[in-house]
């Protein structure tokens, strides 16, 4: 999915809240809003502009993980709010569907919270089809993690392919970027503790651009393995490749330019076979 113009205030808030947390000045900022305004209309994906500012500012500021403690709110919240959520959906596909996309809710730079009103709850799900994709692949998952909070939630889901005879792989950042959940904050928090198959992508970087695929990521990808992606930063990048092989989508829309491009309403959680 190429940048909009309607990405430039997320990209720009993206920026402020990272050298915020980072510690960097005025002249920071104003250098990476040059950088946005330069590179917006050359066809790069969001997350190709945000790992561009990500990454200089990191080099700048020596900042290695300015969200740490914005991902230790979300772990905690995220606990709190599946508890009292996950009695409340089926224990079916659709429901653990459901249950992984509210996940998605979280985004510290966009200030959202979890939505723990399930009778407001505008869900869409490609439910028939995903099912389908499920039943004729072969029994390994690729499941490309989103925030912490997003791991929390797909846990359900997790153990429901597991049951249906499911080797799922959950694939998480390498290293720190941004607010997305990385193998530090999985020793950090001893997630595999809670699920052991945890692999990394191999990458510091929002979303996960196919020439940077490797390992084990790379084999599943390549494989006829289900693929499920979580968040609007997997889908960003994923959908630049969409000719190569199925790929389900689950996710929060949170911002305008997803929503045309997935053609569903901004607020509404999916689940997609795209």
């Amino acid at each position: 999915m190429k940048v909009t113009e309607h990405c430039l205030d997320c990209l720009k808030g993206l920026a402020g809240k990272t050298i915020q947390l980072s510690g960097g000045n005025g002249d920071l900022l104003s250098r990476c809003h040059t950088m946005i305004d330069e590179s917006h209309d050359k066809g790069h994906t969001p997350p190709g502009i945000s790992n561009k500012l990500l990454k200089y500012i990191k080099h700048t500021t020596g900042a290695y993980d300015p969200y740490a403690l914005a991902k230790t709110k979300e772990f905690e919240e995220a606990g709190k709010a599946l508890a009292g959520l996950i009695a409340l959906f089926p224990e079916t596909l659709e429901g653990f569907l459901k249950l992984s996309a509210m996940g998605n809710s979280m985004d510290f730079f966009t200030e959202c919270s979890y939505d723990t009103k399930t009778d407001t709850l505008k869900f869409y799900g490609d439910i028939d089809k995903i099912e389908k994709e499920i039943y004729i692949k072969n029994n390994d998952v690729l499941l490309l993690g989103d925030n912490v909070g997003d791991f929390i939630f797909d846990l359900p889901m997790v153990g429901f392919l597991q049951d249906r005879g499911k080797t799922v792989y959950y694939a998480v950042k390498e290293h720190p970027v941004q607010n997305d959940l990385s193998m530090a904050d999985v020793e950090r928090f001893n997630l595999k503790t809670l699920y052991p198959d945890i692999i990394s992508t191999g990458t510091d970087e929002v979303g996960l651009r196919r020439e940077e695929m490797k390992g084990k990521v790379k084999e599943l990808w390549e494989t006829d393995a289900v693929v499920i992606a979580k968040g609007m930063g997997n889908y960003e990048t994923l959908s630049e490749y969409s000719g190569e092989r199925p790929v389900i989508h689950i996710m929060k829309v949170k911002c305008p330019a997803v929503s045309r491009s997935a053609q569903h309403e901004i607020g509404t959680y999916v689940a997609i076979l795209h």
